[in-house]
């Protein structure tokens, strides 16, 4: 668990990050913070100490403390050519960051439609609905729809969900080998409802990706939409002429 002086902190830099707080504006007072974290206003002045270290705060006697600077977020590239891909985000970009989850809903409802259009299943078939917030580094980056017949995955833990890889669980857990996924691209931007999960402005940049992933024998297993910060994500596609 990490004090609850570096935890202010980071929460404050993640609002400076997401433009909370622009250059030039006033964060919360000491006091503010102090009551927000029900925290004595040391532990907020050790906080803010820090972040004048790092020169993206300033302390003006009688005003209050201004944002000084901001800071470039990190960059993820998302690569569907590359060797990890049809894993998913947790095993292709886990060196990158520590990737945690936040788990919205995981419920069971008919697969409806379009979903049995795309599993090749009746209406009515089952299917688990997850939803989670996925964080890199605590920073929320992305949120993740996934649907998967019952047939195929008959439980899922919550567990797993929130704290480990959905695709290292399918095949070391349920022992299927997954053979492939099937990707497409676009360009958006947040819904209030997706922007408040993300901390991010509404109508912030948005990389919208559909997986399709299907096992080795070549049965689609998993059907997904995942909703990913435009700052954060960029796509690579390489290709390979040979004679």
């Amino acid at each position: 668990m990490k004090p609850v002086y570096i935890l202010i902190r980071d929460t404050l830099r993640r609002d400076i990050q997401n433009q909370k707080y622009p250059v030039g504006s006033l964060i919360p007072s000491e006091r503010e913070l102090a009551e927000t974290y029900q925290v004595t206003r040391a532990t907020v002045q050790k906080a803010i100490a820090h972040m004048q270290q790092e020169g993206l705060v300033k302390k003006v006697v009688g005003k209050g403390t201004f944002v000084c600077r901001a800071f470039a977020p990190p960059v993820y590239l998302l690569n569907p050519e590359g060797k990890n891909s049809a894993l998913g985000v947790t095993q292709e970009l886990s060196e990158k960051a520590t990737i945690t989850s936040q788990l919205i809903y995981h419920v069971r409802q008919p697969a409806g439609e379009y979903l049995a259009s795309q599993f090749g299943v009746p209406a009515d078939e089952p299917v688990h609905a997850i939803r989670r917030v996925r964080l890199f580094d605590d920073v929320p980056a992305l949120i993740e729809d996934s649907y998967i017949p019952l047939a195929i995955v008959a439980t899922i833990d919550d567990d797993t969900l929130q704290h480990h890889s959905l695709y290292t669980f399918i095949e070391q857990t349920c022992r299927q080998k997954i053979g492939g996924t099937d990707t497409e691209v676009a360009a958006s931007l947040f819904n209030a409802e997706m922007a408040t999960l993300l901390a991010v402005p509404v109508n912030s940049p948005m990389l919208h990706i559909k997986e399709r992933t299907w096992l080795a024998d070549g049965t689609v297993f998993n059907y997904s939409w995942s909703y990913n910060r435009g700052d954060l994500f960029r796509m690579r596609s390489r290709k390979v002429l040979t004679p």
